[in-house]
């Protein structure tokens, strides 16, 4: 009886060992989401807010360096708020594709989204750039769009890492990829 158990014993172990290394363990950890990461969170916010018409609320988050910034003073900013702006004041971008392009690690960020327009509902795309002044995100518009020039160091073009929203169908995410900034 006991050599029965031995042997029973010997090949359930023996089994278990062959089975090792058929599948790859995932210490992988998941991706994470735009809205965990906390310049991607201030970059969508801010396209939000463009996409809104919510001029002052964008000149709130600008950085401050003089050049940069989407207007010259919060009252121009109030100035140049949508006319309907109260319509889609509530409205997020919520499918949204992303490239981010981290320029220096820790410091300074680039965003390039794809979304539906509020108005339209045709296709968009806006690039944010976030800079970590002190201990606190600010944020910038590229106007005419980023260049490869922007994305290089040394030479060497940066890796992106692309998001989508979550919930997208695999429909959704082929529209909404932005192309890449160096194509």
């Amino acid at each position: 009886m006991k050599k029965i158990l031995t042997f029973i014993s010997i090949i359930s172990i023996v089994g278990v060992l062959a089975s090792c290394g058929k599948e790859e363990a995932n210490t992988e950890p998941k991706p994470r989401t735009c809205e965990q990461i906390k310049p991607c969170k201030m970059a969508l916010k801010y396209a939000t807010y463009v996409e809104q018409g919510a001029a002052d609320k964008v000149y709130e988050m600008d950085t401050k360096q003089e050049g940069v910034r989407s207007y010259r003073s919060l009252e121009v900013a109030k100035e140049n708020i949508s006319s309907d702006y109260k319509q889609y004041q509530h409205q997020k971008i919520e499918k949204y594709g992303l490239l981010e392009y981290d320029i220096v690690p820790n410091k300074q960020y680039i965003y390039k989204f794809k979304y539906r327009d509020f108005r339209t509902g045709e296709l968009k795309t806006n690039t944010v750039g976030v800079l970590k002044e002190n201990s606190k995100y600010v944020t910038y518009q590229y106007f005419n769009g980023v260049s490869k020039s922007d994305i290089t160091v040394s030479g060497e073009i940066i890796n992106h890492k692309r998001y989508y929203s979550k919930g997208l169908t695999n429909q959704e995410k082929k529209e909404l990829k932005p192309l890449l900034v160096e194509q």
